[in-house]
């Protein structure tokens, strides 16, 4: 079913955007035990559910198509003894009204689309020419979009030779809530809103270059604003469904798109948490860094060799503070410090509007192979690479209201200083 909605601005702009959320049914389960999560889990690779979200608080939101929804309720009954409970007309309903933003002007009252971002960018970058950078990496998505980024520092000019720390959200392309995020973060490094904080946060770009895209799967992200609100993957064609052709080659069901890009990444790369079926979700790709934007994140990270002190890349839901390693529960040798980190960043999220972060080790959530964090962090040998998961833990899931993206942006800045405060230091 296609659902349409015209919305009307005070400004008297009506958009019209149709939203296509056919393809799924969501159905939460509430496990009590890890054994089940773990089971839960497994249904996502053997094909029986879509996507699997698991929240700290033992909700599992099953993602499934319509079509197996009966099928996939049936199954957690009679196979795992677990009820399911379909949430899924709500969500639809309330992504309908997250499609806000019709015009060009750019707030934080309101998800926009991928241009609105890139403009504002170059905004700030026109409004504090001595702060604030913008530029684009290097080779354009499979779709032809730009990744665009921001450096900033002061004196950015001439800051190419101070450490760097690297931020980026957005790279599944429905969690719109990373983007906006990491889009206030940076109106408050340069001083737009979070004045109070400008003694913090001055020091900081005193000694560092902060490089930030706030959203690196620009296709995704589109495709998600204007088509399917809970699109997860990159737009390049995947293969056929199940592998499967007729006899004059084509597909013999449907053609499939996109790839995980959060599964792209050579790092135990197509191992755990991941797909052969290019329909999935969670499909890692062909091979590592097939997809163009994980390419071209890379091919910027690469740069910084020598330089980079930090990476972050912002996701949603959960509220977590994720540390390495995603593919294995064993502890790294630098968990200690990761564990120090995790304990600054939660509390100085918390302080703000009293919200609770959890860190833990990525693996603990669901081991992952392929992930950005994890490949920066074997990759660079760099201690401090994380990954945020934000608001919040399952009330509204992935169709998070705008009227949160202040308080998940305040609550961030106070977060991300805090980690930046305890990176790891070198003897």
């Amino acid at each position: 079913m296609r659902f349409c909605v015209a919305v009307l601005l005070a400004a008297a702009v009506s958009f019209s955007s149709c939203i296509d959320n056919e393809d799924y049914q969501i159905y939460r389960v509430s496990a009590g035990k890890a054994s089940q999560i773990d089971q839960l889990v497994e249904l996502q690779t053997k094909g029986i559910a879509d996507d699997v979200v698991v929240s700290k608080t033992g909700l599992v939101d099953l993602y499934v198509t319509a079509q197996r929804g009966g099928a996939l309720k049936k199954y957690l009954k009679s196979k795992l003894n677990l009820e399911a409970k379909k949430i899924g007309e709500a969500k639809v309903r309330e992504a309908l009204k997250a499609v806000s933003a019709t015009d060009s002007t750019f707030s934080f009252t309101a998800y926009h689309p991928l241009q609105t971002m890139y403009d504002h960018l170059e905004s700030l970058a026109e409004q504090h020419p001595d702060t604030v950078q913008a530029f684009v990496l290097n080779g354009k998505t499979y779709e032809g979009r730009e990744i665009k980024a921001v450096k900033i520092s002061h004196d950015v000019q001439n800051s190419d030779s101070k450490p760097v720390l690297w931020i980026d959200g957005g790279i599944h392309a429905r969690e719109w809530i990373a983007p906006a995020t990491v889009m206030y973060i940076i109106d408050a490094l340069v001083g737009e809103h979070e004045t109070k904080l400008a003694t913090k946060i001055s020091p900081l770009l005193q000694k560092y270059q902060f490089v930030i895209a706030p959203c690196i799967n620009p296709d995704g992200y589109e495709y998600s604003y204007t088509k399917k609100r809970l699109w997860r993957k990159t737009r390049k064609p995947s293969g056929c469904e199940e592998g499967e052709r007729n006899i004059y080659g084509g597909c013999f069901s449907r053609l499939c798109a996109g790839a995980d890009p959060n599964r792209n990444w050579e790092i135990d790369w197509g191992v755990h948490g991941v797909s052969t079926n290019p329909c999935s979700l969670v499909y890692p790709g062909a091979a590592p860094f097939d997809q163009l934007n994980t390419a071209a994140v890379r091919d910027q990270l690469l740069t910084y060799r020598g330089r980079l002190k930090m990476y972050v890349s912002y996701h949603s839901y959960s509220q977590l503070f994720l540390t390495p390693l995603g593919y294995t529960t064993t502890p790294p040798p630098d968990h200690d410090h990761h564990v120090t980190v995790g304990k600054a960043v939660v509390s100085a999220i918390k302080g703000r509007y009293g919200t609770d972060y959890t860190p833990m080790i990525s693996a603990g959530l669901y081991p992952a192979s392929g992930d950005s964090a994890d490949w920066v962090y074997t990759n660079f040998s760099l201690t401090d690479s994380y990954t945020f998961e934000l608001r919040d833990t399952g009330k509204h899931g992935f169709i998070l209201p705008a009227e949160q993206i202040v308080e998940s942006g305040g609550e961030n800045v106070d977060g991300i200083i805090a980690l930046i405060e305890n990176l790891y230091k070198e003897n």
